[in-house]
């Protein structure tokens, strides 16, 4: 049943089928198949599982997200960073990564981080005369953050596959996100300088400028900086603080006289088309999951591994696994297609599951920038208006900096496990 399984999903995915309709199809297939199981279960672990108040708040951070952008607020967190630390050489390379930062504490994703922010900043970089492979490379590289920093779309996906407290894994998420963003910004300088890559020096703005675009962005910084304070203190679930986003992100539009009929329309059908997605990607997920583990396949692998008797060497194989899979693999598939073995390697090694989903998520976002999928890369590529191709050789310039971060929260637990022991979510 197992080999008909994968082959059904593979030659789905060769013809070009959704990702969902080849879980979904070869799933259903296998089970008709084996038929010791009733068809009906299909639809009846689908629903169940979609029945859930926490996955409620998928949908609701990515219509937060869109009404950022649509509503303006991205462009006053790009002029905030811009004065911050527009001084530095390569430093609007800096500036994308920090305003990267920021957006993710709200938006949660980084297909909509790279869109706005890539969007946006453009401009300047041509302006200034940077190099713009390099620069499709460093917004991808930003946006990637998206799913690190909470509050966090993948995070929300991983809670509700290994029924682990959200609230818990967006609190250890927050150190792995800063971390990766600060090596980021430290590695600039570094590949700018010993590698000769053209990135001018920014006029360096005066204390009246930083202080007015401080003035002007306090809108769009307040957004995050709630949802931060909500999440750190629990002053409302990680559900209630999506819709929070939402309704802030709808009111601070009107108040800047930027909301509009169709503005809202487009960020409604933006977001119905990437939640309907997730939300088949998550219903089809859970039955394949069950299948894998009703097989007995997962407590093989989890033997075989464990048989190596050494953690480090245990954890290193698994990452390797995680960062081949993302070249070809979307970050949320992966999750949903690999949570059951990352579940019983967590029990069987003795680490919890909010530490594993943070490393497997941060993991999986390096996926975004690898070929030859690399989502974020093409999407940045064509705001860009740079050849792919052009931009890949400069791809190990931000794996550095993201895979020194994965190393540290793979082996280091106290970066991932302080907040929410010391917040009381674990």
């Amino acid at each position: 049943m197992l080999g008909f399984l994968f082959i059904c999903i593979l030659c789905l995915f060769l013809i070009g089928a959704p990702i969902f309709v080849a879980l979904g199809m070869g799933t259903t297939l296998s089970i008709m198949l084996e038929g010791n199981f009733p068809l009906v279960l299909v639809p009846q672990r689908m629903f169940a599982g979609l029945d859930s108040w926490p996955i409620m708040a998928i949908p609701m951070f990515m219509l937060a997200g869109n009404l950022m952008d649509q509503g303006g607020m991205s462009k006053r967190i790009v002029d905030f960073a811009s004065a911050s630390i527009g001084f530095v050489k390569g430093s609007l390379a800096m500036v994308a990564v920090l305003a990267s930062m920021i957006f993710a504490a709200i938006s949660g994703s980084a297909t909509a981080g790279t869109a706005a922010i890539g969007s946006i900043m453009t401009p300047a970089f041509k302006e200034k005369g940077y190099n713009m492979s390099f620069v499709t490379v460093l917004l991808s590289a930003a946006g990637s953050i998206g799913p690190i920093i909470p509050p966090s779309i993948n995070f929300v996906v991983w809670a509700f596959l290994s029924q682990t407290s959200t609230l818990a894994m967006f609190q250890a998420g927050m150190g792995p996100g800063v971390l990766m963003g600060v090596a980021m910004m430290i590695w600039i300088p570094i590949a700018v300088k010993t590698q000769h890559i053209a990135c001018p020096r920014a006029p360096k703005a005066s204390w009246g400028e930083r202080f007015h675009s401080l003035y002007t962005s306090l809108p769009a910084l307040g957004g995050p900086a709630i949802l931060v304070l909500g999440i750190m203190t629990s002053i409302f679930t990680p559900t209630e603080c999506s819709v929070v986003a939402a309704m802030y992100c709808v009111i601070l539009a009107i108040c800047l006289k930027r909301f509009s009929f169709k503005m809202l329309t487009k960020a409604l059908k933006d977001t119905l088309a990437s939640a309907g997605m997730s939300m088949c990607l998550c219903a089809t997920g859970l039955v394949f999951n069950w299948v894998i583990v009703t097989s007995g396949l997962i407590g093989f692998m989890t033997t075989l591994l464990m048989s190596l008797g050494n953690k480090i060497i245990i954890l290193l194989i698994l990452n390797a696994m995680l960062l081949f899979l993302g070249c070809f693999i979307g970050s949320m598939q992966i999750l949903i297609m690999v949570a059951p073995l990352l579940m019983n390697l967590a029990t069987a090694l003795g680490m919890s599951y909010v530490q594993m989903g943070v490393m497997a998520v941060l993991n999986v976002t390096l996926g975004l920038i690898t070929p030859p999928m690399a989502p974020a890369l093409f999407v940045t590529a064509k705001a860009t208006g740079n050849k792919f191709e052009t931009a890949l050789k400069y791809t190990v310039q931000f794996l550095i900096p993201m895979f020194i971060t994965l190393m540290i929260t793979t082996f280091w637990e106290p970066l991932t496990m302080f907040l929410p022991r010391l917040l009381g979510s674990m």
